[in-house]
């Protein structure tokens, strides 16, 4: 995107503000600039740093930009405000939760990071970045992991458990029965499997079947005479 920049480059007035903008802190104002040029300028302005929030005045017009600005910066996202007159509804709303995490994970990541705001988000109350990175969930293909443990802490980090998932902060429990001699079981097949011996895999395989149909079958007569 340095094509973009090259143009205002060659102008002595965009070299000064770009030489004074961190020379010292505080504000600088720029008149003058037409609003279908507003963009561009705050791009060419902020290039080479790190970390840029853009305040806009209302959340209509924080749309606006953040549609045209990330045209020109792929890693800029999005602060959603909360909406303090439809609290409920914006409690429900998971699309502006994602929106939200998403910046204060790309934060936590140490990102490079464009964040278009409203000033009405400068109002949100939020939990110190150091109790949200200690909440980080790592998963591998190879983990091991209780079940029970981990719906538990799904559901403290706000996730909903549903029979089935049908968008973002959902989880669902499939095949989570706890059958603690089937579970050791299938461990012994792996190993025989992995030394090549699918033989004995195989007569675990039958034995475990048998023994699981009959304490199911011994369980559900049980019941039929307790009823």
């Amino acid at each position: 995107m340095q094509a973009l920049i090259a143009p205002l480059n060659e102008l002595a007035e965009f070299e000064e503000l770009h030489k004074n903008r961190t020379k010292e802190r505080g504000m600088i104002r720029v008149c003058g600039c037409v609003n279908s040029q507003k963009t561009h300028m705050m791009y060419a302005l902020s290039d080479g740093l790190k970390y840029k929030v853009i305040a806009c005045s209302s959340e209509l017009k924080a749309k606006q930009i953040y549609e045209e600005y990330r045209f020109l910066d792929p890693y800029t996202y999005l602060y959603p405000a909360k909406d303090l007159l439809f609290y409920q509804a914006d409690l429900r709303s998971k699309e502006l939760l994602r929106q939200r995490m998403e910046v204060l994970q790309a934060l936590m990541e140490g990102k490079p990071m464009t964040v278009v705001t409203s000033f009405d988000a400068f109002l949100d109350s939020l939990i110190p970045k150091e109790v949200i990175g200690e909440r980080f969930l790592h998963i591998k293909n190879d983990s091991a992991l209780d079940l029970g443990d981990m719906q538990k802490k799904l559901a403290d980090l706000g996730y909903d458990r549903e029979v089935q998932i049908e968008g973002i902060g959902q989880f669902a429990v499939r095949n989570g029965m706890q059958i603690e001699k089937t579970n050791e079981n299938l461990r012994k097949m792996i190993e025989y499997m992995r030394k090549g011996d699918s033989e004995q895999s195989f007569a675990i395989l039958k034995t475990d079947h048998f023994e699981t149909g009959r304490n199911s079958a011994l369980k559900a007569e049980s019941i039929e005479h307790i009823q």
